[in-house]
């Protein structure tokens, strides 16, 4: 089994890259940017269809876990187009290359936000890749999974979901700042708690199948806030009840049960333990 990890110097596809790599699966990193002393590290764009296709067929790629995209929401009023092309194209030359290559299934990472009807670019964007996929699937045989995600958050983030956010500004000693009321929730989940999803998806042998890669129970902004003032009980938090965020999505994440039996996984972070991680990362860097 060859793999190879789109995306896999960023957030999300570097915790599932760092996994497999580390359980000693041969596995390729195609990225724009590498991580220091990367060996296999394959640097490119998936938007440059000729070198999809020579790493995939060069490298005898049978399993490709793509998570390369347009990724963070809040961009995507300025960047929209770029935002179209990487997400929809940049999935298609995936797809494509691993058509003509044969034998190669693609793994699509995709977000619990296409369960929303409030019509965000990001959102379509998304709804558009999985169709693709699908159609691929059918058309050509390809054994194919999408993976809808949930809020994932974890030490190698970002720093741009909220709980980086808030670990952030507390290291600096800085209040948090809360968008509307604070009941609006997430499904978060750590990094490493994806990664192990994914690895269960090749243990199984598990394809043609929506998977909700996600926590079973929600948790309101809040409700966060409260988890980091257990931790730290001098953090200030100012509510800006007059702003409202284009992704905050409150719809139903999906059939997250159903995913927990196909693959016997479930996350094992659970939330205020990963708050804590967080917190304790933030703490020790500001030293």
């Amino acid at each position: 089994m060859n793999i190879l990890i789109s995306g896999g110097s960023g957030f999300i596809g570097g915790y599932v890259y760092r996994h497999f790599k580390e359980l000693g699966y041969s596995v390729k990193n195609f990225d724009l940017y590498s991580v220091e002393g990367d060996s296999d590290f394959l640097k490119g764009s998936i938007l440059d269809f000729e070198y999809v296709k020579k790493i995939i067929v060069e490298n005898k790629i049978t399993v490709v876990f793509h998570f390369a995209g347009f990724s963070n929401i809040n961009k995507v009023e300025a960047s929209p187009r770029d935002c179209v092309d990487l997400n929809i194209l940049g999935t298609t030359n995936i797809l494509e290359a691993a058509r003509l290559k044969g034998n190669t299934a693609v793994i699509l990472a995709s977000s619990v936000y296409v369960h929303s009807d409030h019509g965000h670019l990001y959102t379509t964007s998304k709804v558009a890749a999985e169709r693709i996929l699908k159609n691929y699937s059918e058309l050509y045989n390809i054994k194919s999974n999408i993976l809808r995600l949930g809020t994932v958050y974890g030490e190698l983030s970002r720093h741009e979901d909220v709980i980086s956010i808030f670990a952030k500004k507390i290291s600096e000693k800085k209040p948090i700042s809360v968008s509307g009321d604070g009941l609006q929730t997430r499904n978060f989940i750590h990094g490493i708690d994806v990664a192990k999803a994914c690895e269960k998806i090749l243990l199984k042998n598990i394809f043609e199948e929506t998977l909700i890669i996600s926590s079973e129970m929600p948790s309101s902004i809040s409700e966060i806030v409260a988890y980091f003032k257990d931790l730290d009980s001098s953090t200030k938090v100012k509510f800006d009840k007059l702003v409202k965020r284009n992704d905050d999505y409150q719809g139903d994440v999906g059939d997250v049960d159903n995913t927990f039996r196909k693959l016997h996984w479930k996350p094992e972070i659970e939330i205020k333990e990963g708050i804590k991680r967080l917190y304790e990362f933030y703490q020790s860097s500001s030293e």
